[in-house]
């Protein structure tokens, strides 16, 4: 198992992943409507998604996430009020994960975020291409074949529920340990940008 190395843009929020290896997290594509918003309310539409309006995300338990610099800098957006905790740099908007309830041990590192030279080896392939409706293009038939949504969330499920049993579920450095985000969301409206 290997660490990633982890590095917003401006280089102010700097971390790592732990314990990275493709056969424990999970690498996926997300074609969702709400991860494009996210990123087109940062203005890093061009540098987080792909063709087809896809975002690489690689899904990991919050006890592996080490932020070592730079918290003071991390905000939160929610796109309603029950929505994905979706975190960026303040400093200069770089994507760089989501989440769910704090007591749900699951966070999704957005690729702008992870700066490891190796990144490609140590995440290994894309395992699904999921909400394959919000797709803004077609997707190539090989991607979908090589990386399948079929079993996707009966396996998420299965990682999140050990992970859970495991203990990794905390520390979790985007939220307390009382549950309270390190920084207040902000709902974000429909086409508001930050």
């Amino acid at each position: 198992m290997d660490n990633l190395v982890l590095q917003c843009r401006c280089g102010q929020v700097k971390g790592r992943a732990i314990k990275v290896d493709p056969a424990d997290g999970t690498r996926v594509i997300c074609y969702c409507k709400d991860c494009q918003s996210f990123a087109h309310a940062l203005k890093a539409g061009a540098e987080v998604l792909d063709e087809q309006g896809g975002t690489d995300i690689y899904q990991l338990p919050p006890a592996r996430l080490q932020i070592q610099q730079g918290l003071e800098h991390i905000r939160c957006l929610r796109l309603s009020e029950k929505g994905l905790y979706r975190w960026y740099a303040g400093c200069c908007n770089t994507p760089l994960c989501n989440s769910l309830a704090p007591r749900v041990p699951l966070i999704g590192l957005v690729h702008s975020f992870i700066a490891d030279p190796e990144r490609e080896a140590k995440l290994g392939p894309v395992r699904a291409c999921v909400n394959l409706r919000g797709a803004t293009g077609q997707i190539p038939k090989g991607k979908l074949d090589a990386a399948p949504a079929r079993g996707y969330i009966g396996k998420i499920m299965l990682k999140i529920f050990g992970w859970k049993l495991s203990g990794q579920g905390r520390p979790n450095p985007l939220f307390s340990a009382k549950g309270e985000p390190v920084a207040s969301p902000r709902i974000l409206g429909p086409g508001e940008e930050i």
